[in-house]
């Protein structure tokens, strides 16, 4: 689309005469008519007052393969960094989840719950997670954040999942399993809402998006 076909169709979305456009915009009803007909292209003051008497953008005035502001540079880097941020913290949860896993599972075992496995196949889980964990957090150091934001929660989870079924346990049996990793999800969340803050995703939206 040429700028003239989008100043006609921010025109009639108003339902703005030439005269009445061409008053807001300081120039003749001619000069309206001539950029809607794509004689000519208005200066560099026109285009930056059609922008903001319609809340556009210049580039969507001025680039003809941009047919909507959802199509300009500006909003594709917006959309593309926005997806980027919510990848990041997406890989944070997962990242957290997969390092309480390991110990979650020992105490199933350890208590019968479930068939023997090998403590060695469950160490060499925990330490490639854990490797996982420290590489998510050292990004998020490297971008400026605060060790003990992340690293005080995260432990805080893993402690109620390793240690706090075993006083638990020996009353509750597996539900004292079941009690830690509930007791787990406290800090674990505020691991998360430390993660989105940080990215710019508000954990008031994220609530609302639940």
């Amino acid at each position: 689309m040429t700028f003239g076909e989008k100043l006609y169709q921010l025109r009639k979305g108003r339902s703005m005469s030439q005269e009445a456009l061409a008053g807001e915009l300081g120039v003749s009803r001619q000069a309206i008519s001539r950029w809607e007909l794509g004689e000519v292209l208005p200066d560099t003051a026109s285009v930056l007052a059609v922008s903001r008497l319609f809340g556009v953008s210049t580039d969507y005035l001025l680039l003809s393969d941009c047919t909507s502001e959802a199509e300009t540079p500006a909003a594709r880097a917006g959309e593309q960094s926005l997806r980027q941020r919510q990848e990041a913290v997406g890989k944070g949860v997962l990242s957290r989840v997969l390092w309480l896993a390991p110990a979650a599972v020992y105490h199933f075992y350890r208590l019968g719950a479930w068939e023997p496995v090998s403590i060695w196949y469950l160490l060499g889980l925990q330490v490639l997670v854990s490797a996982l964990l420290c590489r998510q957090n050292h990004r998020y150091l490297q971008e400026g954040g605060a060790w003990r934001d992340l690293t005080v929660p995260d432990l805080a989870a893993f402690a109620c999942v390793l240690l706090l079924p075993f006083p638990l346990g020996a009353v509750l049996n597996t539900w004292g399993v079941l009690l830690g990793q509930l007791a787990a999800v406290i800090p674990l969340v505020k691991s998360i809402k430390t993660l989105r803050l940080h990215y710019g995703l508000t954990w008031k939206s994220w609530r609302k998006d639940r």
